[in-house]
């Protein structure tokens, strides 16, 4: 009896975790703000998911980065390296994504960060 039920309870975990995962699609173009404390400055965000994968593109005034990230569930990481003037710095987006809007935080590789949002265009 307590294996039946565990391979119930198994099932419907399973079930669930496939269908939170189904739910979640971030593929598309994103309208962006970042506010630092250098002020706000707005984007274009380009993303590819491929089930758990996350490939893109963000135009800024550096030019088009892009860059890889995951997503698992409602949950988002990118991460980018920025050649900034010969010396590789490792930009990091973290997220919840919430139907057509996604907000979360931003790491400068330790020299500053800042809060960022997007919108589905």
């Amino acid at each position: 009896m307590r294996n039946r039920q565990a391979v119930v309870l198994g099932i419907v975990a399973a079930v669930l975790t496939v269908a939170v995962a189904a739910q979640t699609d971030v593929t598309g173009e994103w309208a962006m703000m970042i506010d630092t404390e250098q002020g706000s400055q707005s984007t274009a965000l380009t993303l590819v998911q491929d089930g758990e994968k996350l490939t893109g593109s963000m135009v800024s005034p550096m030019g088009t980065l892009e860059f890889e990230g995951t997503i698992t569930g409602n949950k988002l990481e990118i991460v980018m390296e920025v050649d900034a003037g010969g010396a590789f710095l490792e930009i990091t987006l973290v997220g919840t994504v919430d139907g057509d809007e996604m907000a979360g935080t931003l790491d400068f590789g330790g020299y500053g960060g800042g809060d960022w949002t997007a919108k589905r265009n």
